[in-house]
């Protein structure tokens, strides 16, 4: 397996194609949440798991690579 460094991290981070992408699982996040507050899902548990997954992938950095993921579910708008 390739070895990321900081630099390519940073590259495929700000490329256009993964901006695009966090911001398709920021809006779809944000959807489910209003689900949830509108009590539109059967299964909440599962909806709450999706949005914590997305909450990882969005707030992923370089060092989570390395190290293991702890609960990060506060999404930086940038």
């Amino acid at each position: 397996m390739e070895v990321v460094t900081q630099d390519s991290f940073n590259e495929w981070k700000f490329h256009p194609v993964t901006r695009k992408l966090m911001k398709m699982l920021m809006d779809d996040r944000e959807v489910m949440k209003e689900g949830l507050i509108n009590d539109s899902y059967s299964n909440e548990d599962e909806v709450k798991g999706r949005c914590r997954a997305i909450a990882i992938i969005l707030n992923l950095e370089y060092e989570d690579l390395y190290e293991p993921v702890q609960k990060k579910e506060v999404v930086n708008d940038e």
